[in-house]
Formats: structure tokens, C-alpha cells, sequence
């Protein structure tokens, strides 16, 4: 048999009080019922933890020796159930995700300042990296969630997608593109290119799509950060192609931007969580806050 929550709970009772009337009246529990738990306690334990026989109420040796660590593991008990509740409560907690650049620069700000001035004491970490870096994090149990591209051949990890976006090229006001309603792979390739590092999703995309048109763009540089393409282009260095959702971070450089076509470049958008992993209150909660933003 079990020793109950109950039945400890009981026992602290009527050791701090000394009575089993102000015990009852303190646990809400009849004098009856919880003179039933101390008596399961006590045949749990092997003896008596109370002297019925004395006029005064005293504890058995035996019951001063237990009452301590009685005591402890029933506060303990209660932060545990406190703690728990809380989390589910949304109380406290901690969510990580992995996001592509472009989404943690574009969109996601906004959802993690209105979830956070909702949910104030839960703390939220986001890594801004690659889509392979975002798929190992996931599959590692080091995010609840990535917003990534959909990853190839990934038994561990599912994919919802999101959204399809389509690729535009980004320019200086001033520039000579600046006049044309849309920009072709051949209109690229008579301007200076400034590309995205090759372990990039952004880059990936562009590449796969220009070589399936049978088109070369070769870029003059490469960099790894989308902030830096952005302030080559500001300064003049050339044009880049990147996915709509780049755009806040591009127009916070002062550039503009027109559609490419001949090739469509796109790419899908979705989410990656760990099979056989559920989220946590908190990480569900953000995750549903995101996709009605992404998809919106």
C-alpha cells in the first residue's frame, strides 16, 4: 500500500496543531476521515506516530522522528504542484525557436512583442540561423520549433508548410531597374550580383532556379548576412535578390524592389517540430500566434 498525499498531509496537520479538530478544520477534512489517513499512515509505517494513550497530545518518538522529513516532503510536494500549474497556467515558462533570417528580421518581432506583453513571464530565445542549423536544433531538442524550408528526406522531423514566397530583386532607388515593372535573370547579369553565402536557403533557391533556366548570374560578392547584402546594395555595390519576407529589413536600408521573372524563383515556408515531441503550453501558444501571422 502506497503512502497518499492525503495521508502525510494529515499527519503534518495534526503534529503542527496538536488537534485533531483544528487538523480537520485546517485540511478540510472531517475528524473521522482523517482519523482513518493517520491510521492507514500508521499501518503504512509499521506503528504508531501518535500516543492516543497520553491525556496530553504527544507524538510518538517515532512520529517526532518522522513530523520533519513529513513536513518537507509535503512542502515539496506543493512547489512541485505549484510549479507545474504554473507552467500550464502560462504563469512562467521558457520557448525557443529557430527562424530563417529573413522571418526573424521580417515578421516575427511583431508576434514576439505582442505574445510577450501577453505572456510577460515567459521568457523566449530565438536563433536567427540557416535552415540546416534551424533543422538540427529542432531535431536536437534545443528549439521547440524552427520557421524554415521544407527540409529533404528528414524522417525525424515534420514540416507543416505555411506559406509560398516568391524571390524579388532589390535595388537602390535610383537605379536603372528602378523604371522596369519586373526583372528578368538576363537583367541581372548586366548589373553587378551580390549573393547570399551557398550554404544560404535563400541562395539554394536562386541557384537551383537560375541553372534549371539555364541562366548564369555570378555574383561580384558574397556575404553571409542579409544586412550586409542590404548595405552593399545601399552603397551602390550592385543588386541581390532575396524572398519578399526581406523586405522589411531591406526598406530599412532605403531600398526598393521589383518582382523576378524568367526564372520565378520561390521557395516554401513552414514549420519543423520533432516527431513524437509534444510542445509545451507556452510553445503551442506561440507557435499558433505565428502561424496565424505567417499565413495571414
Amino acid at each position: 500500500m502506497t503512502i497518499t498525499h492525503r495521508q502525510m498531509q494529515a499527519f503534518v496537520a495534526v503534529a503542527e496543531t496538536r488537534s485533531f479538530r483544528a487538523a480537520g478544520e485546517r485540511i478540510n477534512l472531517s475528524q473521522p476521515a482523517l482519523s482513518l489517513a493517520i491510521k492507514s499512515l500508521e499501518e503504512r509505517l509499521g506503528g504508531p506516530l501518535i500516543d492516543r494513550d497520553s491525556r496530553a497530545f504527544e507524538l510518538t518518538r517515532e512520529g517526532a522522528a518522522f513530523y520533519p522529513a513529513a513536513a518537507r516532503l509535503l512542502a515539496d510536494w506543493d512547489v512541485a504542484v505549484e510549479d507545474v500549474r504554473s507552467l500550464f497556467e502560462m504563469q512562467r515558462g521558457r520557448v525557443t525557436l529557430g527562424a530563417l533570417p529573413s522571418l526573424a528580421a521580417g515578421k516575427m518581432p511583431a508576434v514576439l512583442a505582442a505574445y510577450s506583453a501577453r505572456y510577460p513571464r515567459i521568457d523566449v530565445e530565438m536563433f536567427d540561423v540557416i535552415a540546416d542549423r534551424i533543422l538540427a536544433l529542432v531535431r536536437e531538442g534545443r528549439a521547440d520549433f524552427g520557421l524554415s524550408v521544407r527540409p529533404q528526406r528528414e524522417p525525424e522531423v515534420a514540416f507543416e508548410p505555411l506559406f509560398t514566397e516568391s524571390f524579388v530583386v532589390v535595388h537602390p532607388p535610383e537605379h536603372a531597374v528602378a523604371d522596369t515593372a519586373q526583372v528578368t535573370a538576363r537583367d541581372l547579369i548586366r548589373h553587378p550580383f551580390i549573393a547570399l553565402s551557398r550554404a544560404s536557403s535563400v541562395r539554394k533557391a536562386f541557384d537551383r532556379a537560375v541553372a534549371e533556366a539555364d541562366l548564369g548570374v555570378r555574383p561580384v560578392i558574397e556575404v553571409e548576412q542579409l544586412s550586409t547584402a542590404a548595405t552593399l546594395v545601399a552603397q551602390g555595390r550592385g543588386l541581390t535578390a532575396v524572398p519578399e519576407a526581406c523586405l522589411p529589413l531591406m526598406r530599412v536600408h532605403g531600398l526598393h524592389a521589383r518582382p523576378l521573372i524568367e526564372p520565378q524563383v520561390e521557395r516554401e515556408i513552414g514549420v519543423l517540430t520533432a516527431r513524437g515531441r509534444s510542445l509545451s503550453v507556452a510553445a503551442a501558444s506561440l507557435l499558433e500566434d505565428t502561424q496565424a501571422a505567417l499565413r495571414g
